[in-house]
């Protein structure tokens, strides 16, 4: 009885928090960008950390680098929920590629348009260049930018990478920072075809709402012919981190890494090595690196 009315109380406050800091963000977005600019950024990551408290559970972080991180790197990561969004840009300061949907968000969409969020329109050739330019040139600012190389949110299991954020690594020589993250009720958390509102209701609802975010080394483009190796390098990384961290039975199939050129999307060649475990692959990156 006590318990159910704690979290009662409990959910009550963070939905008035949450609707507070929205709001007062909201506002401030509305300003002039040369006022806002110092203070929207970090009124965005506190948006996105009462979401996360809303929705009921702090997320568990694994340092699994082994020395300090860069000052600057591209972060990317592997996006099966709608809720990477909140986590990775509560954790990290990085300015976010998002789809041009995200605009239209009631709120949501102007905060994030003010913070600086990169949007592309994921089906216009055009708008993919441009938006690969912006975050280029957010690199060579000194930014963090946020890349996810599947292209979007497309489920729980990994999908082909995308090569633009390895190009732009390798055009910028800042490290790639690759990030995975695994939700134990991944059902739950997966985002369908449906709309903002009821995924976020979903993940209110979870019961086990225990979600790992593995950080791992920061990955340098030297050694690298081109961003397809440099793609297919990392894929074959993520695809190993899917099959240790998932709690599911899992059996890891051949993965091919998208390319982009000028008018056409060609695949490449998937890993051929998915039997190698992880220790093959650091002396592998090691190798690569000693070039």
């Amino acid at each position: 009885m006590f318990y159910l009315l704690f979290k009662i109380l409990r959910f009550i406050f963070c939905l008035l928090d949450a609707i507070i800091i929205t709001s007062i963000t909201f506002l401030c977005a509305l300003l002039p960008k040369s006022i806002n600019k110092y203070f929207i950024r970090r009124l965005f990551r506190l948006v996105c950390s009462s979401f996360i408290h809303l929705i009921g559970r702090s997320p568990h972080i694994h340092e699994k680098f082994q020395s300090k991180l860069p000052k600057q790197y591209i972060l990317i990561s592997n996006h099966p929920s709608g809720y990477d969004i909140l986590l990775l840009n509560a954790i990290f300061p990085v300015y976010p590629l998002a789809k041009e949907d995200v605009r239209k968000w009631f709120l949501l969409g102007k905060i994030a348009d003010s913070a600086g969020t990169i949007f592309v329109k994921r089906g216009d050739k055009g708008s993919r260049h441009a938006s690969k330019e912006a975050c280029r040139e957010a690199a060579k600012q000194g930014k963090n930018v946020l890349i996810y190389p599947e292209g979007g949110c497309l489920g729980k299991h990994l999908r082909p990478f995308k090569y633009g954020a390895f190009d732009i690594s390798m055009s910028t020589n800042i490290p790639i920072l690759p990030v995975y993250l695994q939700y134990e009720a991944e059902n739950c958390f997966e985002w369908g075809d449906y709309g903002l509102v009821r995924h976020l209701l979903n993940l209110i609802k979870a019961v086990n709402k225990n979600a790992h975010c593995y950080v791992f080394n920061p990955i340098y483009p030297d050694g690298f012919k081109d961003p397809q190796e440099y793609a297919e390098y990392v894929q074959r990384l993520y695809t190993k981190w899917e099959a240790k961290y998932r709690l599911v039975d899992y059996i890891p199939t051949p993965t091919m890494v998208h390319t982009e050129k000028e008018d056409i999307e060609d695949t490449v060649e998937g890993n051929k090595d998915l039997a190698e475990n992880e220790v093959s692959a650091e002396v592998e990156y090691a190798a690569v690196n000693e070039k």
